[in-house]
């Protein structure tokens, strides 16, 4: 088993981790999760002066390898956000486009849980006008008359729910669930 340490973005990626983590959805590639979930608490906190920060606690548990988690937000690309986290040669960082409720959007089985099964398909998960979370909570007054509450309640609920990552993945137009799964493989192969 290859042993990674993840460093999340904030709570709502912490949340899914950690839920990925306790039903054992990492072993199928290998991987053993070790340490806690490191949250840097918003993007703006991984920034090459932080970074090492939390890289450094991210290796009092002596992983393998290190996966970042984080939202491309508002960024214009994959690079310029790549630049804003620094150098880190053990690190793998994967961007969830515009941000991980995305990959909420992406998986037809929770959509429809939350929808009260009013929608089971949504088209474009990363292609959204306004950000995903705004674009759930949209949908969930629409369908259901209640809103989504905080980030971290709403990703507790997504938990409770059954989130599906290999169904987020599987969507077509949700390419950073899909590269977030490819990298795993990649990394529990070495």
């Amino acid at each position: 088993m290859v042993k990674v340490a993840f460093i999340v973005e904030g709570k709502v990626e912490q949340i899914i981790i950690d839920y990925l983590h306790s039903n054992g959805w990492f072993t199928q590639f290998n991987i053993e999760k070790i340490g806690p979930t490191i949250d840097a608490k918003g993007g703006g906190n991984l920034c090459p002066r932080n970074m090492p920060i939390y890289v450094a606690e991210a290796q009092t548990h002596n992983p393998d390898k290190i996966f970042i988690l984080t939202d491309l937000e508002c960024d214009p690309c994959v690079t310029k956000t790549k630049e804003r986290l620094g150098d880190c040669d053990e690190c793998t960082i994967v961007l969830a486009k515009k941000a991980i409720e995305a990959w909420f959007l992406a998986d037809d089985e929770l959509l429809l849980s939350l929808t009260n099964g009013e929608l089971n398909h949504y088209d474009e998960p990363e292609g959204t006008t306004q950000m995903p979370y705004d674009e759930l909570k949209a949908i969930l007054l629409e369908t259901t008359g209640r809103g989504t509450g905080t980030k971290a309640s709403f990703a507790l609920r997504v938990k409770r729910l059954g989130f599906n990552m290999d169904n987020a993945a599987s969507h077509v137009n949700c390419p950073s669930a899909k590269y977030f799964i490819d990298k795993l493989h990649a990394v529990g192969r070495n």
